[in-house]
């Protein structure tokens, strides 16, 4: 599974790899665009919704390319790979969230920021990566 840089003779992950760079920069302009365009021009409600919906369309973006990578990928144990990983970020993404909620109901803890839960997603991916990878040793 692709991380940080792609040194892979595998186009498909190689494009993969290079359109979620992209990705991810578009996902820190669009928010910064967003945070300074609502912090200056000071709207609210309605006029404040595409502005402020505006970082999100990168990340549906990723999760597009996401599908469409295990789509296009040929070989079947790193399709495989990647599907453990992502099942265990959605399972470490929900654990994380599940417990801070009771810890917010029960204990008072500060509430999420629910702009949260998409980091904490993939770093639950990244974190599986390794530990499938050593199953397969």
């Amino acid at each position: 599974m692709p991380f940080l840089l792609c040194n892979s003779k595998n186009m498909v992950e190689r494009r993969y790899v290079y359109r979620m760079w992209v990705v991810a920069g578009l996902c820190v302009l669009s928010s910064l665009i967003a945070a300074f365009t609502l912090r200056f021009t000071h709207w609210k409600g309605l006029p404040a919704y595409p502005v402020a919906v505006l970082p999100a369309l990168p990340i549906l973006w990723a999760l597009w390319e996401t599908g469409r990578y295990i789509n296009d990928e040929k070989d079947e144990f790193v399709r495989n790979v990647l599907v453990q990983c992502l099942l265990g970020g959605i399972g470490g993404c929900l654990a994380v969230t599940t417990v801070w909620g009771y810890l917010t109901d029960f204990a008072g803890a500060r509430p999420m920021d629910l702009i949260w839960v998409y980091p904490i997603f993939w770093f639950c991916v990244a974190l599986c990566y390794p530990v499938v990878k050593a199953r397969y040793r």
